[in-house]
This record gives C-alpha cells, sequence and structure tokens, in this order.
C-alpha cells in the first residue's frame, strides 16, 4: 500500500487580465479544454468538477496551449517565447522538443490537420509568426508581411492548405504553402484584430477584434464575403476578443468586452441570440471555445461560463481562484470548505461534488479565514479589517488597530494577531493587546484558555486569556528563526510550531512545553509556512516553500515522516488542513486545491 494518493483536485481558474484575450484549447473529442495560468497548462474534463490535469514544466508564465488533432502532443508557450511540445498520452508527460520561438510573449498557437506542422504567432523582436515541422522544428516557410504583433493564427484545415493570421496593425494575412509565404493582407478592420478562425471544412474563415466587426472570407483566397453585424450596424458595441465556429460550422459565436456572447447564423448573416453575462467590469468576456459538448466562456474574473446557444441560458458557472490561496476552513459539518485568496475573493466548494461560489469580502489579501461551530465565517485581511459572514451572507465588519497576520476562531470567541497586537473579540467586543514584537501567526487552546503567538523576534509568546480579553504572558519559547506557524492539538496537548530555518517542534504543553520528538524535524528544504493537526490528534501535516507536504506521527516521533514531494509542483504550498483522520487539504500559490488520502 502506498504512502499516500492524491484523490481530487479542485484546479486553477484561467488567468485573466482585462483587455488581454485569453486563448481556450480544446481536446480532438472535445470532452476536456485547455487553459493556462502560472507556469501551468490545464486540461480540464468539461464533465467533471474535481479532476485535473496540470503540466508544470514551463520556466515562464504560461500563455496558450494547443493539442494537436491526433491528440499524442499538446504545444505550449509562454511569455518568454518558448514552445514546447509534450506528450499528452502519458501522466509524466515526456518533453519532444522545446523551440524557443519569440523574444517575446507567444499569443497563439495553430496546429495543421495532419498534425505534421505547428505555427505560432506573438510579440517579438525579428520576427512575429514562425511555421515549423513537428519531428525535426525546422521551418516550414515563412509567416511575414504584418508590420506589429500578431495576435491569431489559424490553418485551414484541408488542401489546398492555407494559413491565415490577424495583427495588431489591424490587418488580416494569408499565406499559401506549405512552405508558407505570404499571399495577401485584407484590411476590413479599423482597430488591432484578435481572432482569426477557419470553419470545419476549410470553406470559409472569420475575423474579429477591437473595432468589434466580424468578418466572413472566403478560405482558399480570403475575398470578402460578408459581415456580421446586428440591427446597429455593428457586432458588438465594445471589443470582441475571440470568436468560435459551431462544431456544425452552420454557426459563430463572439466573445466581447461588452459583457455579452452573441451567437451568429452565418448562412443567413443574422443575429440568433444576445446572451448578457452581467454588467460588472469583470463580466467582460474574454475567451471562447465551442466543443462538441459545451460553448464556454472565459469572464475577465477567470470565471468559466458553460453557454446553452440554442436558448441563450447560461447553464453553470466554474468559480474558484486563479491568484494565491492564503487561507482554508472548513465547515462544521464538514461537507464545505472555504478558501481565500490574495485578492480578497472567498469561495466555497461541495467537497463531494467540486461546485462553487465566490465573493468577495475583502479588497486586498485574505491573511486568516476560520468558520465557527455556528457556520460563521471571520475573515481578516490587509485591508485591516476582520469581517465576519453569516449563512445568509450578512456581514459585520471590525477595524483592526494593525495589519492582521494571522486568526483562530472558538465558538464566539475571535483572536487576531495583528502587526503590533492581539485583538481579542468576544461576543462581539473587541479587545486590543499591545504587543513589544512584530506577531506572524496565532493559535489557541480553549480548553486551557492559552493562546499562542509566533513572532518574527524567533519567539512563541504564550499567554493565559482572561474573561475580560485581556491577555497575561506565561512564557517565551526560543527559536533560532522567525516563527512563521503554530497550532494547538484538538485535545489541547501539543502545541507544534514551524519556523524559517524550516523546523517543525511539537511541544508538550501540560510538561511546561518541553520538547517531544527525540530528534529534530528537518525535512523541509525551506521555509514551513504552514502547520495543521489531524482531528485525532496523532498526525502533524506541514507545507513549505520547497513545494512539498510531509506528514509527522507522534506516536512514532523518531521514524521517517511522509513526504508528499512537489504536492504543487514549481509552487509553494501555503496551507494545509485535515478534512478526516486520512485526508490532508493542500493549496498553494498556483490556486490549485488538491486533496490527498494519507492511510494510518
Amino acid at each position: 500500500m502506498s504512502e499516500f494518493s492524491q484523490t481530487a483536485v479542485f484546479p486553477s481558474l484561467p488567468r485573466a487580465a482585462r483587455g488581454v484575450p485569453v486563448i481556450l484549447g480544446s481536446s480532438p473529442a472535445g470532452d476536456k479544454i485547455l487553459y493556462c495560468n502560472g507556469n501551468s497548462v490545464f486540461t480540464i474534463p468539461i464533465d467533471s468538477l474535481n479532476s485535473a490535469d496540470i503540466y508544470t514544466e514551463h520556466a515562464h508564465q504560461t500563455t496558450v496551449a494547443k493539442i494537436s488533432p491526433t491528440g499524442f502532443y499538446c504545444a505550449s508557450g509562454d511569455t518568454q517565447g518558448n514552445i514546447r511540445i509534450w506528450d499528452t498520452t502519458q501522466s509524466t508527460h515526456i518533453l519532444k522538443h522545446t523551440i524557443p520561438v519569440f523574444s517575446g510573449p507567444v499569443k497563439d498557437i495553430a496546429w495543421d490537420s495532419e498534425s505534421k506542422r505547428i505555427a505560432a504567432v506573438g510579440e517579438g523582436k525579428e520576427r512575429f509568426g514562425h511555421v515549423f515541422l513537428l519531428d525535426t522544428t525546422t521551418s516550414n516557410g515563412s509567416l511575414t508581411g504584418q508590420s506589429r504583433t500578431m495576435n491569431s493564427v489559424d490553418f485551414k484545415p484541408t488542401r489546398p492548405f492555407r494559413i491565415i493570421s490577424g495583427s495588431d496593425d489591424n490587418t488580416v494575412a494569408i499565406f499559401e504553402g506549405p512552405p508558407f509565404k505570404f499571399k495577401h493582407t485584407f484590411d476590413h478592420h479599423k482597430k488591432f484584430v484578435q481572432s482569426t478562425r477557419y470553419n470545419n471544412d476549410g470553406s470559409l474563415f472569420a475575423s474579429t477584434g477591437s473595432d468589434g466587426t466580424v468578418v466572413l472570407y472566403n478560405g482558399v483566397d480570403g475575398e470578402k464575403v460578408g459581415v456580421l453585424e446586428d440591427a446597429k450596424g455593428v457586432a458588438h458595441t465594445g471589443s470582441i476578443f475571440a470568436l468560435a465556429w459551431s462544431p456544425d460550422q452552420s454557426r459563430i459565436a463572439t466573445a466581447s468586452a461588452d459583457k455579452s456572447v452573441k451567437i451568429w447564423d452565418v448562412s443567413a448573416r443574422k443575429l440568433e441570440r444576445t446572451i448578457v453575462m452581467g454588467s460588472k467590469i469583470e463580466d467582460q468576456q474574454l475567451g471562447i471555445v465551442w466543443t462538441k459538448s459545451a460553448l464556454i466562456t472565459v469572464s475577465v474574473s477567470g470565471f468559466l461560463n458553460f453557454l446553452n446557444p440554442d436558448d441563450g441560458s447560461v447553464e453553470k458557472i466554474r468559480q474558484g481562484h486563479n491568484k494565491a490561496i492564503t487561507a482554508l476552513s472548513k465547515s462544521s459539518d464538514g461537507k464545505f470548505l472555504f478558501s481565500a485568496d490574495a485578492e480578497g475573493h472567498i469561495t466555497t466548494w461541495e467537497i463531494s461534488s467540486g461546485t462553487s461560489s465566490r465573493k468577495s469580502p475583502h479588497t486586498t489579501m485574505i491573511t486568516g479565514a476560520q468558520t465557527s461551530s455556528n457556520g460563521d465565517l471571520f475573515t481578516v485581511g490587509w485591508d485591516d479589517q476582520l469581517k465576519i459572514t453569516d449563512g445568509s451572507g450578512d456581514t459585520k465588519s471590525f477595524k483592526l488597530p494593525s495589519q492582521p497576520c494571522g486568526l483562530e476562531v472558538s465558538d464566539d470567541l475571535a483572536i487576531v494577531a495583528c502587526y503590533k497586537h492581539v485583538v481579542v473579540l468576544s461576543r462581539g467586543t473587541p479587545t486590543e493587546n499591545p504587543i513589544e514584537f512584530h506577531s506572524t501567526c496565532v493559535a489557541f487552546c480553549a480548553e486551557k484558555s492559552l493562546v499562542a503567538v509566533g513572532g518574527k523576534d524567533a519567539k512563541v509568546h504564550v499567554y493565559k486569556l482572561n474573561g475580560d480579553g485581556r491577555l497575561e504572558e506565561l512564557k517565551k519559547i526560543e527559536h533560532s528563526a522567525e516563527i512563521t506557524a503554530v497550532s494547538f492539538s484538538d485535545d489541547g496537548e501539543y502545541l507544534a510550531v514551524t519556523d524559517l530555518a524550516r523546523k517543525v517542534i511539537p511541544y508538550s504543553v501540560s510538561t511546561d512545553f518541553s520538547v517531544t520528538s527525540p530528534n529534530s524535524w528537518t525535512f523541509h528544504t525551506s521555509k514551513v509556512l504552514t502547520v495543521a493537526w489531524s482531528p485525532d490528534n496523532q498526525r502533524l501535516a506541514t507545507g513549505s516553500i520547497d513545494t512539498s507536504v510531509i506528514i509527522w506521527d507522534m506516536k512514532k516521533p523518531g521514524e521517517h515522516p511522509v513526504i508528499i514531494k512537489g504536492a504543487h509542483p514549481m509552487s509553494s504550498v501555503n496551507v494545509v488542513r485535515w478534512l478526516d483522520e486520512t485526508t490532508v487539504v493542500s493549496a498553494g500559490q498556483d490556486s490549485n486545491i488538491k486533496f490527498w488520502n494519507v492511510p494510518l
């Protein structure tokens, strides 16, 4: 029996920024979509919310990923102009090639229908487009003729082959080949061209851009055959960042900054329906993909919207995070998980299904989130606020005297470790306790009324909590480096402390905080960020900047711990929590939440 296994993952959302198109890829069967965030490429099944294949081998931020028509390879690009071609059939994703194509970001990638050639466009000093052969990576022609960054590229899926591209010089270009050479540019657009796409049989292609127009062309010679516009004479009132053909090629869907998605009848050149996605800036639509099983768009918020093109409804929205996750808490009934991120968002996850909903109580990074036994969610953030959100969504706010670094909640008591204070909130009344050091974290033992506050002064300050919310210092525990996390076991017997020097030390509370492990627990290779006790008080989980999660056993303190190496590859593990005696949840800088089964 293995020491651990990953049982589920709630994957990150695509990275999204206002005004920047998001390119979505899809599998040949149409049952999965691909997108990028951080250094990772995500391959997500359309019918499952708690599984994903995550490729993390890029050294730089990823920008676009496309699977070959055969389904055997994926080509993914990054901000430094590199394209990696890797195997999709094995979980190890063996690398076939890595090719430096541009000096700047790769903006779009296209495969030919034979899975032999790859075209890439982007931003570079020497060139904005490149076409090469899969097997040898040698050039297969030249994509020149446009004078500024190229944003979009596509292959004609049938012979005679063509490549089309759209550029910031407001033109659409067509190339003949192979080997491919420039044939012609078309200047039907007045602003940047953001998306160019062929239909399935290569008879037509369409282009769209920042001027809100959609133009249709003959697939072979690029002659303009029509435009798509509504009654007002435009396609959208804002920039159109992406377009997608329906699998039966009778319709086109367009995604726009005017916060709507439109479905067009291609043969009649008519608008079929408009799907309004919302009224806020984060409802602007940046990307779209139309597979055999779903029509999916991406909002500025990063949300994935599943649309029904036939009745114009939004069937479901996948919410979550695309920035670093900074705090985790579970509901008292164990059915829900709450995750908080560096932008002030909190996502509520149903653990069994992975369905999610997001709200944003803070405007800046959340540094602590915990639920009380009655279901209230307490959060603290760098906006110097403590917020309490009840089950109905109503929020109460308390101003904190200095920046909060940690939070502990027990029933109707909340303790916040701030930079220069420890604030005790009891039954809605805050009491400020000034401190002489800079705090980093806090733990609370309700049974013994003990509060442990970790400091930048490399000490754990242990206090007795009095009934009036005042703290009385009992003891200082000295470490060799800044304290990074503290946690009392549920039964109040132990206090676990981690520090900047990679140490994990369990102390016995009843014997005046003597060390309980015979030898030093320093298996992490860099700063430990988080510690959590299992519900049976027998095991500890820790997470570190070294990308690993380690499980320590109090009953076998001298034995080698269980190390989940690279639990979050290329990313620090920011927080760990136990769901039950054998299930650990970890969340990282990579915006992913992972579930691990660690049997006893």
